[in-house]
């Protein structure tokens, strides 16, 4: 089996993207540079694409506003067999359609800077298509770890050509910081990502 570093990184709709690995800790023993993506729903994992580099400890995956995944790293240390002073990106499946081709992905025309915990915000979008609405938390990677792994689903209705959405009542589902923040189709293509900031929650103390 795999040991450190896998990475880890929530994509927009919920599963979770794991990259890298190796059978023996930072040494090039039974290396995988594969994506494999996990569903919570179903318990079931999918392989996509490999990399074409090893990724080894101080390696991580960041998912980006353009729900690409930022991959890099691995090594940086003097026992490691190597040093990727470098990165890779990785599309994940849902960006292209059964053809191949980019998908079209719905559009966040405007939204807030900023989000209060327990309250309702709105989207400007086309409410046709869309399915979800998420955040994934900003990330904040280092040593092979992503402190900042968060991913919140938030009920929304449609109000013409707008959505509103709602902010979980408990502040600590989704503490203060920065969010990207996404709305998915219903072919489970997600937009490019509005970076929000989800404010403090001004009762004292917070529920």
């Amino acid at each position: 089996g795999l040991v450190r570093p896998t990475d880890l990184a929530f994509l927009p709709d919920g599963r979770v993207l794991v990259t890298g690995g190796s059978g023996e800790p930072n040494q090039l023993v039974n290396v995988t540079n594969r994506a494999e993506i996990w569903n919570p729903d179903t318990g079931n994992w999918s392989v996509g694409a490999s990399g074409r580099r090893p990724r080894l400890y101080h390696s991580f995956a960041l998912l980006l506003p353009d729900a690409s995944v930022l991959v890099g790293g691995g090594g940086a240390s003097p026992d490691s067999p190597l040093n990727n002073f470098h990165a890779e990106i990785y599309y994940p499946p849902y960006l292209y359609d059964p053809s191949g081709n980019l998908a079209s992905r719905p559009v966040i025309e405007s939204g807030p800077q900023a989000i209060e915990p327990g309250k309702s915000f709105t989207i400007a979008t086309d409410p046709g298509d869309i399915a979800r609405v998420t955040l994934v938390a900003a990330g904040a990677v280092t040593h092979g770890v992503n402190l900042q792994q968060r991913f919140v689903e938030l009920a929304f209705r449609t109000n013409g050509s707008s959505i509103s959405a709602e902010m979980p009542a408990r502040a600590a589902e989704t503490p203060p910081g920065y969010y990207l923040l996404f709305v998915v189709n219903d072919a489970g293509v997600p937009s490019l990502a509005r970076i929000v900031r989800v404010n403090v929650r001004g009762e004292d103390p917070p529920p």
